[in-house]
């Protein structure tokens, strides 16, 4: 699938590999955490999400057009006069995002998905640049194999901050 789009995703995990903390990633995150986030959104075009995300994490406002990629036909944003959900499987879903964006060669989207999703747009090679924190201080549950995660990605990038490690990822060709 050809895009102009430059996709990168961002994903915080606990030191065992796990994506959540009493049901949400707000749970692991930090001040710093807080403000990579905050910097990937303020240089993305829009953000992309599943629907468990969609439904667990606080997604009535964002700054940008917000895409769900789901299977659900329920809305799950219906307060977010930005979202707009797909209901197809991931590759179309993209294909679909991508075709929004074909005027605008140079966006940036990001990936803001759980693991579910994430991996399978990793797995089509969809995602060029991961942006990974790993909060050195917090466990919680929904653990992923981070090898898995990891597979297709070189490291480029790591730095340890209050208590978290930033790291960056480039997909390998």
């Amino acid at each position: 699938m050809a895009n102009a789009a430059f996709v990168i995703a961002n994903l915080i995990v606990g030191a065992d590999g796990s994506t959540t903390k009493a049901g949400s990633s707000i749970g692991l995150s930090t001040p710093a955490d807080r403000k990579l986030f905050h910097e990937l959104r303020a240089q993305s075009a829009a953000i992309i999400i599943g629907g468990n995300t969609a439904r667990r994490e606080p997604y009535k406002k964002t700054p940008i057009p917000l895409y769900i990629i789901t299977h659900s036909n329920l809305r799950l944003q219906p307060k977010n006069q930005l979202a707009k959900q797909i209901n197809l499987p991931p590759v179309s879903a993209m294909e679909s995002i991508f075709a929004d964006f074909k005027d605008q060669p140079n966006s940036q989207l990001l990936v803001e998905a759980g693991p579910k999703l994430l991996q399978e747009l990793i797995e089509l090679n969809l995602v060029q640049r991961l942006y990974l924190t790993v909060n050195l201080k917090q466990s919680g549950e929904n653990k992923i194999d981070l090898n898995l995660l990891l597979s297709k990605f070189e490291l480029i990038e790591n730095e340890e901050v209050d208590g978290c490690e930033f790291k960056v990822f480039q997909l390998t060709k």
